[in-house]
């Protein structure tokens, strides 16, 4: 755009000055007598709180199914794993058992009941890492392998089998006879070993076996036929190391025989308690140790230990040193009598009962036993 002949320059005069005026008052509020260019500073304000989430941790299923002693399934047990708490019950259809939301760790599974007529749960150790547990299967440790007390005379099944039917020989062949013996009785061992390595039922074995005793000429026994006689004149207290040399040598096993009177110590051999719902047997041995089974097979024990007896005062205390298993409230110290016909009565001794619905120990107190 041109300018005519200057008639615009009042104009731009008014322009001029008003423009001039503005940049005087910048001057003057920026504190300067140079325009800076102001940014404006926004007035603070609160950000609204951000929600923090959780970070999810990973959590596994451990799931499997539990035998019973002789390999079938047991239904309706209870499965726990600690230390979490966390627990679940087997089916009454498979055995089977789901335990969920399991985090990564050690943990140690029990069972209920954790013992069954042949042998016991051993606690297992699980470790859950990173995925899940889907083939987590128990059963019990039969019973021929379980720790014990004071060894007794076993009883023998009808029947034999070889001695190559025998499985893991090294470790079953067992001598089945008398561990205590009065002057001037007979008694016949039997090499025998379990029937399976499960269910350890014993059969005799028939296998080459060299009997001999010793020492001294006070005991002999049949170097085939196993058959042990003790001499009448012998002293209480003698011992014997009846061996067995088996398959010219393949095998070698022993047992100590004690011989004992009952007029100084009634309390030994093997006792029985009839009545429903009580203890089934109560080994003592001349050497005053002793064992309890509340529910047998074989030589399971559940808990064994050493007694002291007063034949005058009629007290009698049970200390238990090992165990398997033991009844709740028990109690070792109390009084006996031997009856007329030959009971043992023990009166404040609890050793328990057991209990068929739960299969487990049950408290009990006062005894009778017969032989």
């Amino acid at each position: 755009m041109a300018w005519d002949g200057g008639r615009g320059k009042p104009y731009l005069k008014l322009i001029f000055i008003i423009l001039m005026g503005l940049v005087s008052v910048l001057a003057v509020a920026c504190g300067g007598d140079e325009l800076r260019l102001l940014t404006p500073t926004p007035t603070p304000t609160q950000s609204p709180p951000t929600a923090t989430s959780t970070p999810t941790v990973p959590s596994y299923t451990v799931s499997g199914v539990v035998l019973d002693s002789s390999n079938n399934l047991l239904l309706g047990g209870k499965v726990t794993l600690e230390p979490s708490g966390k627990s679940a019950i087997t089916s009454v259809d498979d055995g089977s058992y789901v335990i969920t939301g399991v985090l990564d760790g050690e943990y140690v599974l029990s069972v209920t009941p954790q013992c069954v007529a042949h042998g016991c749960y051993i606690f297992p150790f699980l470790v859950v890492d990173g995925s899940d547990v889907v083939e987590f299967d128990l059963a019990p440790a039969p019973a021929s392998v379980l720790p014990g007390g004071p060894p007794a005379a076993r009883s023998v099944l009808d029947g034999s089998m070889t001695l190559d039917q025998v499985e893991f020989p090294g470790d079953n062949l067992v001598l089945a006879g008398p561990r205590d013996l009065q002057a001037g009785e007979t008694a016949r061992f039997i090499l025998a070993a379990p029937e399976c390595f499960r269910c350890a039922g014993l059969l005799e074995v028939d296998a080459p076996v060299a009997w001999s005793v010793g020492p001294g000429s006070s005991a002999a026994i049949g170097p085939k036929t196993g058959l042990l006689s003790i001499d009448a004149a012998i002293t209480p207290g003698a011992r014997f190391t009846v061996a067995a040399d088996v398959a010219d040598g393949q095998y070698s096993l022993s047992a100590e025989v004690t011989i004992y009177s009952p007029a100084e110590n009634p309390f030994v051999g093997v006792w029985r308690e009839t009545g429903t719902g009580n203890i089934n047997q109560l080994l003592m041995t001349s050497g005053r140790k002793f064992a309890v089974t509340l529910n047998p097979y074989e030589h399971y024990q559940d808990y064994w230990g050493a007694y002291t007896f007063d034949l005058a005062t009629g007290l009698i205390e049970f200390t238990a040193t090992g165990a398997n298993q033991v009844s709740p409230d028990s109690e070792g110290t109390g009084t006996f009598v031997i009856d007329a016909i030959g009971r043992l009565i023990l009166d404040g001794v609890c050793f328990g009962r057991w209990d068929e619905n739960t299969k487990t120990p049950a408290a009990n107190c006062g005894h009778e036993f017969e032989k």
